[in-house]
């Protein structure tokens, strides 16, 4: 198998580079300040970047079908269309990213710390993949852990959200984890490592 040549971890067949787990840091590093960076690095991975690889795996048809009609409504709402009748429609939620009440999470809640307002964007979750605006945050200098946004969002789910992380968690069993770079071995959790296989010496990397 040849991965690509920024690929520091794969899981089945979805390779993680360091980037995909960098993004994320400084949002979970507000959460949770008074960890260490590999701790926030472990965070990512276990909490985002595994699951929503091992997703893509469990259902690859749903998930590039969903991606193309989010896709499709990112254009008709940039365009000032609006979304389809026949499919998901918009909602506004608002709250905090662990309000179980509201459909906002980690993601969303990070990404409209970085977002402008009233500006349309797309965004892969778990399971799915979402179109979403920020209408009103806090100030960057006001930014809290417990910070309330607001926000208007549009979610096309390939797995069940109901049952969804059971069903990743269950896949994840079956999938080889791989080490491409010896340097973030130490990120993945203790409790993952049985499932690691050794990178025959012989692999390469795509350029």
């Amino acid at each position: 198998r040849v991965w690509p040549a920024d690929a520091v971890l794969a899981v089945g067949d979805e390779p993680i580079s360091a980037a995909d787990l960098e993004e994320w840091v400084d949002t979970f590093a507000l959460v949770e300040p008074s960890y260490s960076r590999p701790d926030h690095l472990r965070k990512v991975l276990t909490n985002r970047v595994l699951h929503t690889r091992v997703a893509r795996q469990v259902d690859p048809e749903g998930y590039r079908r969903t991606r193309q009609q989010a896709e499709r409504a990112l254009a008709d709402l940039r365009a000032g269309r609006g979304v389809s009748a026949e499919g998901p429609q918009l909602q506004e939620v608002s709250g905090c990213w662990n309000d179980k009440d509201q459909d906002i999470g980690m993601d969303r809640w990070g990404r409209a710390r970085e977002w402008s307002t009233g500006e349309w964007h797309l965004l892969e979750t778990l399971g799915g993949w979402t179109v979403v605006r920020v209408l009103d945050k806090p100030s960057e200098d006001e930014w809290l852990p417990n910070s309330n946004v607001q926000l208007e969002h549009v979610t096309w789910y390939y797995l069940e959200p109901s049952t969804m992380k059971r069903e990743i968690e269950e896949a994840l069993t079956r999938m080889p984890i791989r080490v491409l770079d010896e340097e973030w071995r130490d990120v993945l959790p203790v409790w993952y490592r049985h499932l690691l296989v050794d990178q025959p010496p012989s692999t390469e990397t795509a350029p």
